[in-house]
């Protein structure tokens, strides 16, 4: 401690306060010059235990931001005691609390980051590897005509669902990013249904699939109208190709003091309730998805929607079921 030498500095004025004190007192009265020094040096031992108590209090932070820099924030220091080193403690504490959920929160991002990278690798490395096979068949001579013009459609087919892919994670990071400013206005909810149905239009017919839209199809929702209707169109479109032939989906718009919500419904095998917390997840494909499906029409819907003070829920079947509510500003 007496390496210090705040503390050498501290005790030597110590000393000289008392050398000139004893030599005035000395001079006044000889025989209280004993008592006085007594009195002197127990007040100076005193006041090292105090100091020495002090300095082992700051020693221990210090190991504690030493462990802290190694990366450990396992120690509790927080102290509720009132007293400066108390109050320091337990901001020092706080600090190292706030600087762990950041570590946190950086490493679930790189995760997240690395299992994005490695899904989008598997994505593209099926189309890419079927067009390389078919590229070095087209090369051949003797190949039928038929056959060319069959491998030609299947990489007009690929290449297609890569264009697609790439598109999605464009807009799906761009949302992440805050790239995009949704322009919300007032706007019917059957007008974005008709419009969100038309691209699948052909298909339902094809399937035969009876798409009935009940509720007040005026009801007014306050949304960027280009990006509501594709994330209505991700959820029609998996409904529709969940839905057997002959089948039909249901769309319930219905409105209340808080919330305006649109209750889609089909008479598909539904959702495994062991499924249900993760269809909203990139990449997630469940044990009844498509054999072309990505995993992401949803995770982008989910998306869409809460940039817009809106958000969706899946529930299990029978049937498949998801809520989509839209939250009306004054009750937020």
């Amino acid at each position: 401690m007496i390496r210090n030498r705040e503390l050498f500095y501290y005790f030597l004025a110590q000393a000289l306060v008392a050398g000139v004190v004893s030599g005035l007192v000395s001079l006044w009265a000889p025989q209280a010059v004993p008592a006085f020094l007594f009195g002197f040096l127990l007040l100076i031992a005193i006041s090292m235990g105090f100091q020495r108590l002090r300095y082992r209090q700051i020693a221990q932070l210090n190991d504690y931001l030493q462990q802290v820099a190694t990366g450990d924030f396992s120690l509790d220091i927080q102290d509720h005691k009132e007293g400066e080193m108390g109050l320091l403690r337990t901001e020092i504490y706080k600090v190292v609390l706030r600087l762990s959920e950041q570590r946190d929160i950086i490493h679930r991002e790189r995760q997240a980051l690395s299992d994005a990278i490695s899904n989008i690798s598997h994505q593209l490395k099926t189309p890419i590897t079927s067009m390389l096979m078919m590229t070095d068949l087209l090369r051949q001579e003797e190949l039928e005509k038929e056959k060319r013009q069959e491998f030609a459609r299947s990489i007009g087919s690929q290449l297609q669902r890569i264009q697609w892919l790439v598109s999605s994670l464009l807009k799906l990071a761009k949302v992440d990013g805050g790239a995009i400013r949704f322009q919300k206005k007032p706007e019917a909810a059957g007008s974005l249904l008709r419009q969100a149905l038309e691209p699948i239009q052909i298909p339902l017919e094809i399937k035969g699939i009876d798409v009935k839209i009940t509720g007040d199809t005026s009801t007014q929702l306050f949304c960027d109208r280009q990006w509501t209707v594709e994330a209505f169109l991700n959820v029609l479109k998996n409904c529709m190709e969940h839905t057997p032939e002959g089948g039909q989906i249901q769309v319930q718009v219905q409105d209340n003091p808080l919330y305006t919500q649109l209750v889609i419904l089909d008479s598909g095998e539904g959702i495994p309730r062991s499924e249900v917390p993760y269809v909203f997840q990139r990449f997630y494909r469940g044990q009844n998805a498509a054999a072309d499906s990505v995993g992401i029409g949803l995770a982008m819907t989910r998306s869409f929607l809460n940039g817009q003070n809106g958000d969706i829920t899946a529930l299990p079947g029978p049937g498949g079921h998801f809520v989509i509510r839209f939250y009306h500003q004054e009750a937020v």
